[in-house]
């Protein structure tokens, strides 16, 4: 089988240059740095704060799970070096922008670029001794004669956010990131994985994943599309996400 993931090269240089942004690169550095708890409760504050108002008030704001405000309070009374960086640099990101609705959606576009890096830099350092495997990002999908870039409309989706194939074990993996899943109008989205799973005979692997706990992706997706069938989609959530 023939399987490759052709580079959208205007998407690709748009997304690094939302990711060259200075407080951007120091979150998903130190996103990358973390393991375990620490990976979960700075990703839950990316997750679940998507306003500066939100970083001004994080005992209050309502989704952060109560762990995770104790772990902040604690990090914050120790003036942990690592939590202080971190916070002055999604801050800083958040403070960027005009706090209206215009403002919040400019935001979180730049917001979606930090999932998305986090999955590809983590396929990169997994694979980096394979270079039979490779690792794409902003990628089309090439499936033998079937091509997404042919007779496809963007709403019907054409790209995947990181897509890998290992031609000698012939299998693979494609990734569609979010922060959170509020996918309502964007069903195209998980038919585009079914086809690629399908078309690929089960031998590529499709992963719908999000910064949100994997059971409140769930809920969003049976909430949206009541008796959709999701067996086909790999859910990944923060817990998955973390032991990448």
């Amino acid at each position: 089988m023939h399987v490759e993931f052709p580079v959208d090269e205007k998407s690709l240089r748009y997304i690094e240059t939302m990711e060259d942004d200075p407080d951007i690169k120091a979150v998903i550095s130190i996103l990358l740095d973390k393991r375990k708890e620490d990976f979960y409760n700075y990703v839950s504050i990316v997750c679940f704060c998507y306003r500066e108002q939100d970083l001004m008030n994080l005992p209050d704001v309502r989704h952060i799970p109560d762990k995770v405000k104790a772990w902040i309070k604690r990090k914050s009374f120790d003036q942990d070096p690592a939590y202080f960086t971190f916070f002055k640099h999604l801050f800083s990101l958040y403070s960027g922008f005009v706090q209206t609705y215009e403002g919040w959606d400019k935001l979180g576009k730049y917001r979606s670029v930090i999932p998305e890096s986090y999955v590809y830099h983590r396929m990169r350092e997994k694979y980096a001794s394979r270079p039979e495997v490779k690792v794409e990002r902003e990628c089309f999908v090439v499936i033998d004669e079937w091509d997404s870039r042919i007779h496809r409309t963007k709403a019907e989706g054409q790209k995947v956010d990181v897509g890998v194939w290992d031609d000698i074990a012939q299998r693979g993996e494609v990734y569609e990131v979010k922060v959170k899943v509020y996918i309502k109008q964007k069903e195209h989205q998980l038919k585009f994985l079914e086809i690629i799973r399908k078309l690929s005979n089960k031998k590529v692997n499709v992963f719908l994943a999000s910064f949100a706990p994997k059971n409140v992706v769930l809920q969003h997706l049976k909430a949206f599309f009541p008796g959709r069938d999701l067996s086909q989609i790999n859910i990944m959530g923060v817990d998955e996400l973390r032991n990448l």
